[in-house]
């Protein structure tokens, strides 16, 4: 116990609570781990590589949670589209594929949405609207639902030195468009749990552990040739973040999946996030 962070057993022993008041319990195989079932709505970043799929096999090979994965993912979708989408709200409504209901839903803003949200009252409206909106319809469906809202990256820093137009709309320079995502991020949470009071809401700290990440690895490779979407190294990187902030520490510390990926480097990554629990603790604060 004194190896797992505060803020992540904490988050662990949520989502247990709430799958054991829905039914759900450990199967007397000792191999056997609870079922959690997971939603994953955003857009192109979660669809790159296939994001939810890497989440997934991070869990079953960590044998800490056994996970249901769905997933509704659309290119270039806000948060405000998917909470009035009809098949994103159907997918929501009918449950996994075992006809349980969701324990945990997993949100995506557009990226540049997230950024611009920071400095621009009209975006800043229409991120904050979307979330809370889906945050209230994940209730309606399970009231216990972790609502994982997904933090993302800045562009890689190349893109603003080639002046590219996208780049530029998030921030003067990657830092900056990283703050002003954190930022954004911080204040919808805030927004949506004043008006869903109670609600299970965190922020996973992907972008957070993207620029540490730089930090400490400048040489490793995270990024697509465009400057913007993960290569496998990002989403492993990734998935091991929001892996992580669904069923805890002991989830990064145990997974063995390493996909496509060099098994040091993936060896590095884990050491970055088990090395700096502060990160996840910190996330929308």
């Amino acid at each position: 116990m004194n190896s797992v962070s505060p803020i992540l057993w904490y988050r662990r022993k949520l989502l247990l609570a709430g799958l054991a008041a829905c039914g759900c319990h450990v199967s007397a195989k000792a191999e056997d781990a609870p079922h959690v079932r997971i939603l994953f709505l955003g857009n192109s970043y979660t669809a790159h590589n296939g994001l939810p799929a890497i989440v997934g096999e991070l869990l079953l090979s960590s044998k800490v949670l056994a996970p249901h994965i769905g997933s509704y993912l659309q290119g270039g979708f806000k948060l405000e589209q998917h909470a009035t989408d009809s098949k994103a709200l159907a997918l929501l409504k009918q449950g996994a594929d075992d006809g349980k209901p969701w324990d945990v839903v997993v949100v995506q803003e557009q990226s540049v949405l997230s950024s611009l949200a920071a400095v621009n009252g009209e975006a800043q409206q229409y991120m904050n609207g979307g979330l809370s909106k889906l945050v209230a319809l994940a209730r309606e469906v399970n009231p216990r639902m972790l609502i994982v809202d997904f933090q993302v990256w800045a562009r890689h820093e190349r893109l603003w030195k080639k002046k590219a137009a996208d780049a530029l709309s998030t921030g003067t320079n990657a830092d900056d468009a990283h703050a002003r995502i954190r930022r954004a991020n911080v204040n919808a949470v805030q927004v949506a749990l004043a008006k869903n009071p109670g609600a299970n809401l965190v922020v996973s700290p992907v972008g957070d552990f993207w620029r540490l990440v730089q930090d400490v690895y400048p040489a490793m490779s995270l990024y697509e040739e465009d400057g913007t979407h993960p290569d496998m190294m990002g989403s492993m990187l990734t998935g091991l973040i929001i892996a992580g902030t669904i069923g805890g520490r002991e989830v990064i510390e145990k997974s063995a999946w390493i996909g496509e990926c060099p098994f040091a480097q993936v060896e590095r990554l884990k050491k970055v996030l088990l090395d700096h629990p502060e990160v996840f603790k910190s996330a929308g604060k």
